[in-house]
């Protein structure tokens, strides 16, 4: 199966999610859980919060997914609803003291070396070729769930800065991966 046919698998399951059908649920969950834990696994750094998260995720797509407009990418939204149940997950593990937030220097070469969350080339090509600090800090703020603060203070540069950073650092991504 290409890469197009999967996504377009994606947008059609939950379309039918949307209708309340729980074979294509099944489904959703065989063909996303994988890339789906590798996701919330690297922001909670813990596989017994990431399982307990993934199953959160899948009851807010069945529960959520009517919010899905079909605007964007099916699968784009399962992301940034994982990455949130995740990130929320993250910022509640650590305000009990349960969790470090330390990060691979080699994130993004971490991230590909796995290839459970970006599997697409192109991806991988466009963050490469983005400067190192705006791709690094894309990496720490969507991967691995860093706010805006955090990476201020990590990286030590200005909150105004690392924003800017992160925002054309997605500019160029975008214009990279439309191209």
């Amino acid at each position: 199966m290409t890469d197009s046919d999967w996504l377009a698998e994606i947008s059609s399951l939950l379309r039918l999610i949307q209708r309340q059908d729980a074979i294509a649920m099944r489904r959703l969950y065989d063909i996303t859980y994988p890339k789906i834990l590798g996701l919330i696994t690297r922001i909670v750094h813990d596989s017994h919060e990431a399982e307990d998260v993934l199953q959160e995720v899948f009851i807010k797509i069945w529960q959520q997914s009517g919010q899905y407009t079909g605007s964007g990418s099916a699968w784009g939204w399962i992301c940034v609803l994982s990455r949130h149940s995740a990130i929320d997950r993250l910022r509640t593990l650590q305000a009990r003291g349960h969790l470090s937030t330390d990060e691979s220097p080699e994130l993004l070469n971490q991230l590909f070396e796995d290839n459970e969350v970006v599997n697409h080339h192109w991806l991988g090509t466009c963050l490469k070729e983005l400067k190192p600090k705006a791709s690094n800090a894309i990496l720490l703020s969507y991967v691995n769930g860093y706010s805006n603060s955090e990476l201020a203070q990590k990286l030590s540069l200005p909150l105004g800065t690392v924003k800017a950073l992160i925002r054309r650092g997605l500019q160029e991504l975008k214009k990279c991966l439309v191209a």
